[in-house]
């Protein structure tokens, strides 16, 4: 704003030095200026016309478009309609019921406020409404002219509501209009983002919004007015997605999160309900695989209201990078505090907010993340449950019970390589029925005699000697069971195979106070009597080696002096034998400021390589090359790579394999249409669809085919990413969709497809060693000509570096 104002005051300045007189700007320039600031997109005025919609109490909002809204955007909702009396003062600037003063900022309820939104878009398009007012058993249509005044009234039969429609958006801003035209998909996929975030949060609130095209109709959203923020999302989002979420909880800061962002020990009460802030969402699991790939789906709002608050955006991304730091969250979260503590009245658009005591703020979100992520990366789930049953009572296992401490050790030790056995085997066929490919141990290892299956899961008498050492052949890094308290001669010992332990088994442990643990070595028996000491020896047994073999190579030093290389050039060119420090080709002075310019804004470009001349090969893995008075050096195996990927990027198409049975797939309804609107792109990366156009929306497409090459095998997060990229950068609405580009195709890759390439581009190229002939070398150099991006490999290695400009040294 500092700088806007010293802008005005510099060309108010500037006209009044010329001879410029100050007037007031008319009216409908002011007008037609204003306007164009309040809407900027065609997400903006449909959120205008929306919040209107809610504002009035409806149940039922409807939001219907023709070619992406670029024809005409209808808006109609069953609320409490428009009284007669309201009918002269509807569309004109800054009239509104929702506050009578500034003052009335401080406890302002509704979404609008301002009085700005049915007179900009006036200005902007061609405004119509038809309205009847509860109660009323006739309605009307009016129409306003580009000033806001009402010029038409009629009656009109209607149901009790109000319809909005704009005809011709951004029609009177010919700049905007053609920018709106050109980037229209990107504009109605912003739009679709933005209109999720209301779905989400309006409870007892039944939004759909339709998109009409080329004689078809397709429904882009549509809820049927969840009761709360839970249902919302499973009615956007589907059931699947909800299951990797994560409530979020307000957690009181730690003494580390209140430092970090300086603030008093005592900055919040003891009681939760006495907090300046409360939260109610959920976010993602930080697992691995349950995230995104992208920062797609996350909605954040302030006592109900949309909002883009970046900083807390940045913490909860940060946050979760901490425990997943290859994926972003799912974020769905509302912060409700006093009206009196938000400045909602920030930018037109009503989507940055000010908080008082943010910092507090900031700190909770901490808090509250690292609280409920803590434990997610310490636990998984098991498939086979026969040694760890999660049936369990929870009266008789907490988190810091001797038995879950014994059971956390137990699973350690089972991921080191000890697995139980298949539950589909029988008791007598578990050793035949392991999978010959584990490397573990045979079972009789596992204790200090060997065991007849005979005998098995019975009690043995066999004599233990006092002398401990002498009495049992010992087998490192085993683990046995007894039932003695004392080890005395004669005594019973009932052995049970670790491979049958069981839940049952390990509370049994627990409750038999003369139950010991026998650690059996090559030097000595040890004896462990407490779950402590049991820990103590798995944590011993699962360590690695701390001496890894190292193994040198041979070294030669090869004397190089540069200076020396120099003399003996200037000796064969006849030059003065003296040394120079002159770095650049530029004089410096007052006078050569140009020229010194011009040698730093040197570039190189890819029609360069062909004029490059080449000087031969160095170390038997890059290439010398000349290009007038500068030396480069060119790496031979990157430089093919980065020409074998491009290749490859442009003219693959991946070969399908079909599915024994159509998989469907979650998708929300704009991805819906944005992957119906783009199949070209799918099926030149392998993928197939089937799409039932008459079943509901969300649920239309299958997948009945997916790309298989070698070991890679692609499935619906590598959609997810593909309906990523489009959103982000779709084709252009000129663009020709029947047959897809080289461009497009190396545009619109999978990142798994893109390592795919860069694999077997890698593979086929020339690798450091290869001995090049000149021709050989300076085809590679054409070769990087035509490629897009030749300045890096597809792994991020340089093709090439600036060596020295000869002029500057001799």
């Amino acid at each position: 704003m500092i700088w806007q104002c010293l802008i005005g005051f510099n060309s108010k300045m500037a006209s009044l030095s010329s001879g410029g007189i100050i007037k007031p700007i008319d009216h409908t320039t002011v007008h037609r200026i204003c306007s164009g600031q309040v809407v900027l997109t065609l997400a903006v005025a449909v959120k205008e016309l929306v919040e209107n919609s809610l504002d009035s109490g409806a149940s039922t909002v409807e939001v219907r478009l023709k070619e992406y809204g670029s024809d005409s955007i209808e808006v109609s909702d069953d609320g409490s309609g428009i009284s007669p009396s309201n009918f002269e003062n509807l569309c004109l600037k800054h009239y509104t019921s929702k506050i009578e003063e500034f003052e009335d900022l401080l406890s302002v309820q509704t979404f609008g406020f301002r009085g700005e939104a049915l007179s900009s878009l006036c200005a902007l398009s061609t405004l119509g409404v038809t309205t009847c007012e509860k109660g009323n058993t006739i309605g009307w249509k009016l129409e306003y002219d580009s000033h806001g005044k009402l010029v038409k009234q009629v009656q009109y039969s209607r149901q009790p509501g109000t319809t909005v429609s704009l005809v011709n958006l951004f029609s009177t801003l010919p700049v905007r209009h053609k920018e709106f035209l050109k980037n229209l998909r990107r504009e109605f996929v912003k739009m679709t983002n933005l209109l999720t975030a209301y779905c989400l949060i309006s409870k007892n609130t039944r939004i759909t919004c339709t998109n009409s095209t080329g004689g078809r109709t397709s429904t882009i959203l549509s809820t049927r007015g969840g009761a709360n923020l839970k249902d919302n999302f499973i009615l956007v989002f589907g059931l699947k997605s909800w299951q990797n979420m994560l409530e979020i909880k307000a957690v009181r800061p730690s003494e580390e999160i209140v430092a970090e962002f300086n603030l008093n020990a005592n900055v919040l009460q003891n009681e939760l309900h006495d907090w300046p802030f409360q939260f109610e969402g959920f976010v993602s699991s930080c697992a691995h695989g349950q995230g995104r790939s992208c920062a797609d789906r996350q909605y954040y709002f302030m006592n109900g209201r949309p909002c883009d608050p970046s900083k807390i955006q940045k913490l909860v991304n940060e946050v979760y990078h901490l425990y997943n730091r290859n994926q972003y969250p799912s974020v769905v979260l509302n912060i409700t505090t006093q009206s009196s503590e938000l400045d909602i009245n920030v930018t037109p658009d009503k989507r940055q907010l000010m908080v008082v005591n943010e910092k507090i703020l900031l700190a909770m979100v901490k808090a509250s993340l690292n609280d409920l992520y803590s434990e997610v990366p310490c636990t998984f789930t098991l498939q086979n449950t026969s040694l760890f049953n999660r049936s369990l009572s929870p009266s008789l296992e907490s988190a810091g019970s001797s038995s879950h401490r014994l059971r956390s050790s137990l699973a350690a030790f089972a991921a080191s390589g000890w697995k139980p056995s298949s539950p589909s085997c029988s008791p007598g066929e578990k050793r035949k029925c392991s999978s010959p490919t584990l490397k573990q141990k045979r079972l009789d290892e596992f204790t200090s005699h060997s065991i007849s299956p005979l005998l098995k899961k019975t009690k043995v008498d066999f004599p233990i000697p006092e002398d401990k050492t002498e009495s049992c052949p010992a087998v490192e890094g085993t683990l046995i069971f007894t039932n003695v308290k004392q080890l005395t001669k004669g005594n019973t010992k009932e052995i049970m195979e670790p491979n049958e332990v069981n839940d049952e088994s390990i509370l049994e442990l627990e409750k038999n106070e003369d139950i010991q643990i026998i650690e059996t070595t090559s030097a000595e028996v040890k004896v462990i009597e407490t779950l402590e000491e049991l820990e103590c020896v798995l944590e011993d047994v699962l360590t690695p080696s701390a001496d890894p073999k190292v193994f040198s190579r041979a070294k030669i030093t090869v004397p190089f002096d540069l200076n020396s290389l120099i003399e003996k050039k200037r000796s064969l060119l006849d030059l003065p034998n003296k040394t120079t420090d002159k770095r650049f080709l530029a004089r410096f002075g007052p006078d050569d400021a140009a020229f010194a310019e011009a040698e730093l804004s040197r570039q190189i470009s890819q029609s360069d390589f062909e004029k490059m001349e080449v000087i031969g090969q160095f170390n038997l893995g890059f290439i010398i090359a000349k290009l007038n008075s500068d030396l480069f050096i060119i790496d031979q195996h990157a430089a093919d790579e980065k020409y074998n990927f491009e290749i490859l990027q442009r003219a693959t198409r991946l070969q399908p394999q079909k599915l024994v049975c159509p998989k469907p797939l979650t998708l929300t309804a704009a991805n819906e249409s944005l992957l119906q609107d783009n199949l070209d792109i799918f099926q030149s990366n392998g993928f197939e669809f089937v799409i039932n156009r008459g079943e509901d929306s969300t649920k239309r497409v299958l997948l009945c085919a997916v790309p298989m090459s070698g070991n890679w095998l692609l499935g619906p997060s590598d959609i997810d990413e593909l309906l990523f990229m489009l959103q982000d950068s779709p084709l252009i609405q000129d663009e020709d969709r029947s047959k897809v580009s080289h461009a497009s195709m190396a545009r619109f890759r999978p990142s798994r497809v893109r390592a795919m390439f860069a694999s077997r581009a890698c593979r086929k190229a020339v690798m450091v060693g290869d001995s090049l002939t000149s021709i050989q070398m300076t085809k590679l150099l054409h070769q990087l000509s035509e490629l897009q991006h030749p300045w890096n490999c597809p792994h991020g290695r340089p093709t090439m570096r600036h060596l020295i400009n000869i002029d500057a040294v001799l």
